[in-house]
Order: structure tokens, then sequence, then C-alpha cells
């Protein structure tokens, strides 16, 4: 099987945020919802109380930098957490518990300054893209849209990152546009749901529901970066020729979970032959044995 015609092969959008939600809402809420709340939520709340003095020198200013800033740290290291836990579950049966959290963390937190330069890298080439003209930040979204998990998952430094992306991107562009309209019209959704309690509840002034809008969107984040996650894993899994190889059982193989270890790669199986039915021995009476 040729690697184009692999890369051919279904990914679903749906039966990522499928996975993602199940995973987020209702097998792990705890681990995956609202532990990673309560490590975002104070960041985010200061961030928005001091945002009113971000352009002005004092006090407010210090502490709306250091909201920033600590709201991007915790974030990385939550997502970083979240795409371990997501990859030690993917491809095994209902009802396998994900791999321990602190284990997540840890490995997650080893990747950290990677994730961070990434990220940088690669909001610097989207600025540029969007700033020059807009189809050209379209096209680097696209073809980079794998490099976070790449580097955080596969343990591949900046540019193995980036050329890891543009590999699983290759011939994927209606699935991408899939998973970003998808993930678009779930955050519209959250802030007309927002907008129109604030319309409903008139106890609550404007002020307030800007840090509750915001604090919902802190909530649903999880799924979304399960359900990319979990897209990528897929695209991985079809880049495996062997995958087509070893069939269904392939899907829940607990070796699988070891891709939560570092350097965690798809483990491969190997393919062993039944043993062969030996010719039973002629006996003296002229029977068999």
């Amino acid at each position: 099987m040729s690697l184009d015609h692999a890369l051919r092969r279904p990914v679903s959008t749906r039966h990522a945020f499928a996975l993602a939600a199940d995973l987020a809402l209702r097998r792990d809420p705890l681990h995956s919802v609202i532990v990673p709340f309560l490590l975002r939520a104070p960041w985010l709340l200061a961030l928005v109380v001091f945002s009113s003095g971000g352009a002005q020198l004092g006090l407010a200013s210090v502490l709306f930098y250091v909201a920033l800033v600590g709201l991007s740290v915790s974030g990385w290291a939550v997502d970083a957490m979240l795409r371990f836990r997501a990859r030690s579950v993917f491809n095994t049966p209902y009802g396998v518990p994900p791999a321990p959290v602190l284990e997540c963390y840890e490995l997650g937190l080893k990747r950290l300054p990677w994730l961070y330069l990434t990220e940088c890298v690669r909001g610097f080439a989207l600025s540029v893209g969007f700033g020059a003209f807009f189809l050209p930040g379209v096209y680097l979204g696209y073809k980079l849209a794998f490099a976070t998990e790449a580097v955080v998952l596969n343990e591949r430094q900046l540019v193995g990152a980036f050329q890891h992306s543009l590999h699983l991107s290759r011939g994927r562009f209606e699935r991408w546009f899939e998973m970003v309209v998808a993930s678009v019209a779930l955050v519209l959704g959250v802030l007309f749901v927002g907008t129109a309690m604030a319309l409903v509840i008139r106890g609550l002034s404007w002020e307030t529901w800007k840090i509750v809008v915001p604090m919902l969107l802190v909530v649903l984040w999880p799924v979304f970066q399960y359900a990319w996650t979990f897209f990528y894993m897929r695209l991985i899994e079809v880049e495996e020729p062997q995958a087509e190889d070893v069939g269904p059982f392939y899907a829940s193989s607990t070796a699988a979970r070891t891709w939560g270890t570092p350097g965690g790669a798809p483990p491969r199986l190997t393919l062993v032959k039944p043993p062969q039915d030996t010719v039973p021995e002629d006996r003296e009476d002229g029977g068999t044995a």
C-alpha cells in the first residue's frame, strides 16, 4: 500500500469530537474539565480584572502581564497533559481508563519548552501570513496545524514537528477545514448562549458577563484539545502501513496503552504464523495415533 493511498483513508471530524466529548464530559470530567478549569480560571479572572490597566504604567499593568504569563504557562501545561491523556485511550476498548493524570502532567511538563517554542514560531508565521494577505495565513494555518501535537506527542524538535505537520496535512485540507468550522461553531454557540443569558438575566452587569463567557470557553476547551488530538492520532494511524495488516485486534491491543510513554510511537505488532498441523503417525495395527 503506497503512502499517498494511506493518507487518503477516512478521517472523521464528527468521530474526533464524539470521542473528545465522551472522554471529557462522561468518562473523565474531573481531570479533563474540572481540574484544568481550576488551574486556568484564576489567571483568566485576573487577566480580565486588570485588563483595563494593561496600557498604563503601574501595579495594574504589572499584574496584567503576570496574569498573562500565568495563563499561558498553565494553559500550555494543561494542554500537553490533555494530549497525553487522549493518546493513552486512543484505539482502546471502551471503559479502559486513561493513563494516570500525574504521569500525563509529568510527560507534558517535559515537553513544555519545545511546545512554547513551537507555539511562538507558529504564531509568528501566522501573523506574517495573515498580515501580508489572508490566503497565505490560511495556508500556513492548515499546513502547520499539527505542529504542536507532533512536538508534544512524538518528542520531535521544532523543525521535525513542522516537517511532520506538513506531511500529515497533505491532502487533508477539507478535513482540516471541517475541524476548524466545527471548533468555531462551538465557540460561537458558547458566545450566543452567554449573550442570551446576559439579556435574560437582568440582575448581573455586562462587566460580569464579560467574565462569565470566557470562563465558559475555558470549561469547553478540553473538548477542543481532545478532538484535535484524536484527529492527529487518526492521521498518525492512517500513515502506518502495518495498521492494515494487523486487523481489528490492533485497536483493542493493550500494547497501545504504552503510547503515553516518552517517545511512545505506535507499537509495531509482529505477525506470528499459526502452528502447522502435524500428520499423525501410523500405528502398527493400521490405525492412527
